[in-house]
Formats: C-alpha cells, structure tokens, sequence
C-alpha cells in the first residue's frame, strides 16, 4: 500500500513543479515586460512634452499610459532582480533629460544666481530694475517675477553651493537624477527591489524629475534615510518605548535615534512641511525614554533647521513671518481639494492661514494619537495635501515618504490620476484661459479619496483609529 500511494502521489509533485517553474517564469516574464513599457512610454515622451501645442497634449498622455502600464505590472515585481530596477530608473530618468527644465527650478537657479552676484533674493523679486543684467535665455520661465522668495533658506543654501560650481543650468537636472537614484537604491536596500519599484518606475517621479528637474528628492533622500533608520531600529523592535530599555539615549540604539533625527532634520531644513515629522519623533522620545533623551533629540532633530536659519538671519536678513510652505501659499495653474470645496460652497476664497491653522490642529492632534511615525506621517501628509491651497502634481511626492515602505494604495493611485491635471493644457491651447473642469478635478481627486478611505480603515485597530499599542 505504501508503493502504490508513493506512485499514487508522484503526479501531485509533478504538478507542484510544474507550478513552480510558472511562477519563477511569471515573476521574470513581468518585471522585464514592466521594463520595456516604462522604457518604450519614456522614449516616447520626450517628443511630445511641450504641452504648449495642444495637439500634443493627447500624445503625452498616450505615452504616460504606457509608463502606467509598467507602472502597474511592476507591482508584482520580483524582490531580487534590483539591477533591473535601478536600471531601467536610471534610462527612464535619462531619456527625458531633454525636455525643457520646469519653471520651479528655474526660479530656484535664478534665486541661487542672485545670491552669489551679492544680491538678496528675500528682498529682490525677480522683475526688480537692478536685477535685469541677471536675465538670461531662461527669464521667461521664471515663475512668480514679482515675489521675493519665500522658502526655507536651507534649500537656497544647497543650490548657491552648487552655484559656485559653476553653470548649473547645464548639468543640475543630471545632478538630480543620481539624487533620486539614490533614493531608488535606499528603498531597494531596506525594502526590496519590488517596493523600491513602486517609487522607481513611477511615472509622476521619472516624469518630474527626468523631465521637469524638481527637486523634491533633495529633501526626499535625507527625510527618507532618517525615516527608514527609525522605522528599523524603532518602530520593528518595538516602538519607541525599547530606547529606555536598551539604556536610555546613550545606548547603541539611542545613538541610532539621534542619527534618525539629524537625517530627518536636515531634510525638514529645506521644506517646512516635513516639520511634524520632526515634532513627533521628539515628542514620543521624550513621552517614552524621558526629558534628558528627548532634549537630546530634539537637538539633533532641530540643528540644520536652527542654524541655516541663523545663517538666513545674519547674512540675508531674512523676515521669517513670509516664509510659507509653496503648498500654502497662491500660485497659478494650481489645483485644491478642501479649499476649492470651500470656495464653490461660499463662494469667496479664503486665506490659506486659515487652512494652515486647521492642519496645524489636525497635526497636534495626531501626533499624540498616533503611536508609530509611519502612521502619523500617512496621515499627516494626506491631510496636508487635501488642506493646501496650492497643489501641483508633484505635490504627491511627498507621499513616498511612508507609500513605498507601507505599500498602501495613497502614493499608488495618487500618482496615476493626477495625470489628469495635463489634460487642462488642451483646454488652454485652445482658448489661452487656464481652467480646471470639474471632470478633470473628480479623475484627480476621487482615487486619491478612495484610497486614503482604504488606508484609513485598513489602519483601524481595536483601539479605535490610528492609535497602534505597543
């Protein structure tokens, strides 16, 4: 009986291998086509990207569905082929160099070029008399002539050091890419090459950075890296109270806190939104492991922030009370969630204060109820991107910070739909007024709702909404 059931079984193992091979088949099969669409959507790109011809504008979205599709076969990415996604990132990202530098980092080189000629460009607005032996073949691009800057000066401070380099305008959008390629490297390390994909490959990301030069991995790279040191060394051993365990602040893992702070807190130095995440990691250090550790914290945590602005006040004299995040503030060619909500409802727009101070609240209260940072981070930036005033389609990298890690739907999906928004420049080809149909405004909008929604309830505990006991 014992043969007869050894021969009776020996087909089930067949089949087993068989189903075996199909699957090492399938995860090698759809990585490499994922590859060739995002490779094939990137070329094609490039042709189409001046979206000041309307008849273009149907073309580039052509070409960004083929990257979408890669985008979405490469959620099924294989873990160990990282050569293959840091690869295809890098031509990706290299493909679009040529196409025309986005008006965002223009205004940054130029503001950057004003403070290596002597000038302060916190008091300067670009269209300022003085300031017209500085136009050159790129003035016309540049964004909001008649508004100083208003961004945090540690972001200034990394560009005017790049500026005594010499000619950014040439090789700064390359500069960009081994940035982000690096991030892309960061993810793979901690996460895999199947999570890293889902920043590496994403069509928004290779589009912005290739393409427009924006330099939110800048920020991003630092941020990120603090972040990921915190969410191993913390938040996987234990949370936050393992620090007082394993002997106080001045412990190996205490020393691992204070690295993830600096790291952060350089990044928080060139984008005030990323502020919270700082408030947050020092509050729970200090509610859990005690006064001297979270002081401690707090200094690491503050220092890039603390002395590029001395550096701002003593050198440029800058006025703090008008630097404002750009996502709260009023630009053109933007879009809003819950702001151009309430202004259809009432009619009257109201100041971008006024958002603010809700966040601010909604901040304060989640940073006492949520337990791990990469919850308070998930809501907190969603929260800022349906409260801001001003949102662009590059708005949504911010949530790569905890979409990559996590693998919630929120940086996904946000990153497919907002596409939508390019849809505006037929309209305006065709009338040269900018407007934002409502149709356009729900394809943006309703997926990044869904699956916030999504998170959200996949996040619900026991203990109610995004409280997670350690």
């Amino acid at each position: 009986m014992r043969g007869n059931s050894a021969v009776f079984n020996q087909p089930g193992g067949n089949s087993r291998n068989g189903s075996f091979y199909r699957t090492k088949r399938r995860d090698y099969v759809l990585p490499f086509l994922a590859a060739a669409l995002v490779l094939l959507g990137s070329f094609r790109l490039v042709g189409f990207s001046d979206l000041g011809l309307p008849e273009n504008v149907s073309k580039f979205q052509i070409s960004f569905g083929f990257i979408a599709l890669g985008y979405l076969l490469s959620w099924h990415f294989a873990k160990r082929l990282t050569w293959l996604m840091l690869l295809v990132a890098a031509v990706a990202r290299i493909a679009l160099l040529p196409v025309e530098t986005g008006d965002l980092l223009n205004r940054r080189l130029w503001d950057a070029k004003i403070l290596e000629a002597e000038h302060n460009p916190y008091e300067l607005a670009p269209n300022e008399e003085r300031l017209v032996p500085f136009r050159g073949e790129n003035w016309e691009s540049v964004p909001d002539k008649q508004s100083p800057s208003r961004y945090l000066p540690g972001l200034l401070w990394v560009y005017s050091a790049f500026e005594e380099i010499g000619n950014p305008e040439d090789w700064f959008k390359s500069l960009l890419v081994v940035v982000d390629l690096a991030l892309c490297l960061l993810f793979a390390l901690r996460f895999g090459a199947d999570r890293a994909a889902l920043y590496a490959w994403n069509p928004l990301v290779i589009y912005s950075v290739g393409g427009l030069g924006i330099d939110y991995c800048l920020y991003l790279l630092p941020f990120v890296a603090g972040y990921l040191i915190w969410d191993f060394w913390i938040d996987q051993k234990g949370g936050v109270s393992v620090i007082k365990a394993s002997g106080g602040i001045g412990s190996a893992l205490g020393q691992m806190v204070c690295v993830s702070a600096l790291l952060m807190g350089i990044g928080a130095a060139m984008n005030v939104l990323m502020v919270p995440g700082l408030l947050w990691l020092v509050w729970h250090v200090l509610k859990r492991s005690g006064i001297r550790a979270g002081l401690v914290a707090l200094v690491f945590a503050a220092a890039p922030l603390v002395l590029s602005l001395m550096w701002a006040s003593i050198s440029l004299n800058v006025d703090f009370s008008k630097i404002v995040a750009p996502e709260f503030g009023l630009g053109d060619r933007s879009i809003s969630l819950i702001p151009a909500m309430v202004s259809f409802v009432s009619g009257a727009s109201l100041s971008p204060m006024i958002f603010l101070s809700i966040l601010g609240i909604a901040t304060i209260c989640m940073v006492h109820t949520c337990e791990s940072l990469e919850r308070f981070m998930s809501f907190y930036l969603v929260w800022t991107i349906a409260l801001a005033t001003t949102i662009y389609p590059w708005s949504f990298l911010l949530l790569a910070i905890v979409g990559v890690g996590s693998g919630n739907y929120v940086f996904r999906v946000a990153s497919l739909s907002v596409f939508a928004y390019f849809g505006a420049y037929r309209i305006f080809g065709d009338t040269q007024v900018w407007s934002m149909p409502w149709t356009l405004q729900l394809l943006i909008w309703l997926p990044f709702l869904f699956a916030a929604a999504h998170y959200t309830v996949g996040s619900r505990t026991k203990h109610g909404f995004y409280v997670h006991h350690f």
